[in-house]
Parts: structure tokens; sequence; C-alpha cells
């Protein structure tokens, strides 16, 4: 670390910009950096081609480094938002809620997305075990406010499917989805299941199901198909972008007078 600072001569205190690197030596050095102050890094970059490639050379000097990719073109709001960028960032967000210190990289558009609040967010995290009590028709509710679609047969992430006292949900950060049965208003039991053969798989006594939204603002729910666009937002109140929630996440988790974040931008 001391032969790369010699080298770059960079207060990162003042927020300095680092120019003039290679990709490989600009990703030694801010591994290095990350190692030694152990806080959370918000890298952002033009676009999400430079975005990728960051992440993929950082990848091979630390697994504790995330990407929240966001397409460069407006446009892209109004004609379909890529499901595989979404659930990206909404395992990025699940990431940096957990209060883990990360490198998190970033495009501009991904910097200037809105975003729910932390409180927001974790109020819509739910978590079930075998015992609970909660009414089919009350989880299905839950899940539909969490932006879960419900779905005759589930398949992939994000849907649900109801038949009777049994419900399914394909979680995000889930490989599997999951079966949930009910006696009464009592979870009686909670397993994976295949998505091609339908049948049961491997029994689990609880599940963590967050939302498979990044718009979840208070009591308000907004489709993403429909309402959840940027333009729509600012008439919404509550919001964050992702610097904030890596500000709110370390204040929570750490002594104040220990804590930071440093911005790089090129």
């Amino acid at each position: 670390m001391n032969f790369i600072e010699n080298l770059i001569k960079i207060d990162v205190k003042k927020d300095m910009g680092i120019v003039g690197l290679t990709d490989e030596f600009f990703c030694v050095y801010l591994y290095d950096l990350f190692k030694q102050k152990k806080k959370s890094i918000l890298l952002v970059v033009n676009s999400l081609f430079e975005a990728n490639k960051i992440y993929s050379a950082l990848t091979n000097y630390t697994d504790d480094v995330r990407l929240f990719p966001m397409d460069d073109f407006l446009t892209s709001e109004a004609l379909a938002i890529s499901p595989d960028l979404k659930i990206n960032r909404l395992n990025t967000l699940n990431d940096i809620i957990d209060g883990k210190p990360l490198i998190v990289i970033t495009n501009l558009m991904g910097y200037l997305r809105f975003l729910p609040t932390v409180e927001s967010y974790r109020n819509h995290v739910l978590k079930l075990k075998i015992g609970d009590t909660i009414s089919p028709k009350d989880l299905v509710s839950k899940l539909i406010e969490c932006s879960y679609a419900r779905s005759t047969i589930v398949t992939k992430t994000g849907e649900i499917g109801v038949r009777g006292f049994v419900v399914d949900i394909f979680p995000v950060e889930e490989d599997k989805p999951i079966r949930i049965e009910f006696f009464g208003d009592e979870i009686d039991s909670i397993r994976y299941f295949d998505v091609e053969t339908q049948k049961s798989l491997k029994n689990i006594d609880s599940i963590t199901i967050k939302p498979y939204s990044e718009f979840l603002i208070d009591d308000v729910f907004a489709m993403e198909e429909e309402y959840g666009k940027q333009k729509y937002l600012p008439n919404m109140k509550k919001l964050c972008l992702l610097l904030i929630i890596l500000i709110i996440v370390l204040l929570c988790s750490r002594i104040l007078n220990k804590l930071g974040i440093v911005i790089y931008r090129f």
C-alpha cells in the first residue's frame, strides 16, 4: 500500500480523483485501499461497459465487490427494463443492507437511480419459519406488495403461485423456488422444488424473502411495469440514492468517528 501511495500521491480524504492509471493498476490500488480502510467504497464510472470491465478485474482480487448496473439510455425505461440487470441490482442492495463493507461499482445512470429508503426496504423483507401464523391470503398480499407477480406455474424469479393452502414463490437470491404449505393459518412445511418437474425437493425450517422491486416507498407500492419509472418517482416521498443507502448502513453499523465512504469518479 505504501509503495502504491508513494507512486500515486493522492489524498483520499479530500475526495480527489485518480487519472492516468491502467484499469489493472487502478483495481490493485482500490483493493489495497479497501483492505486498509475496511469501509465501503462506491465507484462511479461513465458507462455500463466500464462498470462491467472494472467489476470483472476486481473479482480477481476480492469477492467483496458488487455491481449495481443500470442501462445507459433513458429510453430503456420507456421500452423494457432488463430482468437480469434488475436482479443484479436487487442482489447488490440486499448485500449492502446486510452491512458488510463492499466495493460497489455503478455507472452514472445507476448512481442517479431513485431507490427506497433503507427503513422502507427492510420493512418489506419477510422472514418465515415453520410454525408461524399467517394466512395464505395475507402472505400473498405481502408478496404482491413486494412486487412478486402471480402465475399459474412458478418458473422464474419474482413469480408466485397459489393452489389452496400451498403457496409457491421464487425469491430473489434463491437458485430454486420455495413451496410453503399451510395447515389452516399455520405454516406446516417449507421446501424447495424443481422448476421443470414441479416436484418437492429439500425441506428447510425457514426462509427470508426479499423484495423484487427497487420501488418500495413506505406504504405506497409502485409496480415497475406501470409506475416504477424514474419520471413518476418525483411525485413520491422519502427516496434515496445508492450513496445515501451506503452511508445510512454504515452509520447504523459503525462508530461515527470511524466512518467514511470513498468515492472515485473517472
